[in-house]
């Protein structure tokens, strides 16, 4: 076998022992519990009753402080036979007068709540190029490459609105709420050292330029609680 065989090899070897690697490493990353949809979801909960609905205005609203440093705020899905891919990115809300954190008091979680997609603030959200390139982690990434925000004048129904899926589990208050923004692209041309041929992303290198990007809306999150 050749000498430049032998390096190829080599760096193929390398390779697929960093994918691996990284793929391991990022096992230990808690996964987000924010839907896609609108609705709610009680897996890993269901044994827990449920109490009789609740008026809106009885559910407590609670935000989230701060995301942890293992908490995943950045994620994407594909539609359409993997021909549209969805970029989600979470952001925390401002507290105008809410409070955030914990609860001072016990509680027994009943779901994972999420609201429908409300409109964007047009002025904060933005597409700020197609293009992105990263090797070893560092660089542009598709995520880096828009911002999408919650509309202000939206933000007291679309609050409600997580107040009122709360209740009707019979929840005392919806906690840890924050948002998340999407955007979307219709394919995408470039390359990728991936396990996965439709990804954008590479723990050793990618670039591409992504096609047909559009900014979508913004969805609240929260977790649905009854206190003890």
């Amino acid at each position: 076998m050749s000498l430049s065989n032998v390096a190829r090899l080599d760096l193929w070897s390398f390779q697929i022992f960093f994918l691996a690697l990284v793929g391991a490493c990022s096992g230990c990353a808690s996964g987000t519990t924010a839907l896609w949809r609108a609705g709610a979801s009680r897996v890993g909960y269901e044994a827990t009753p449920l109490s009789a609905p609740k008026a809106s205005s009885m559910v407590e609203v609670r935000l989230k402080p701060e995301f942890g440093a293992f908490e995943e705020t950045r994620s994407q899905r594909y539609f359409a036979c993997a021909t549209t891919t969805v970029l989600r990115k979470a952001f925390l809300l401002e507290p105008e007068g809410l409070s955030a954190g914990e609860p001072e008091r016990g509680y027994e979680v009943l779901a994972h709540v999420t609201t429908e997609e409300f409109p964007r603030d047009e002025e904060q959200s933005k597409i700020e190029g197609t293009g992105f390139s990263t090797t070893f982690g560092f660089g542009t990434d598709p995520f880096d490459l828009w911002e999408v925000r919650l509309d202000p004048a939206w933000r007291g129904e679309a609050l409600a609105r997580l107040r009122y899926l709360a209740g009707q589990l019979g929840a005392d208050a919806v906690i840890g709420v924050f948002a998340t923004g999407e955007c979307e692209h219709h394919m995408w041309e470039g390359g990728a050292i991936s396990f996965d041929p439709r990804s954008t992303s590479s723990p050793v290198h990618a670039s591409g330029k992504l096609l047909g990007m559009q900014l979508r809306d913004v969805r609240l999150h929260g977790i649905a609680v009854r206190y003890e």
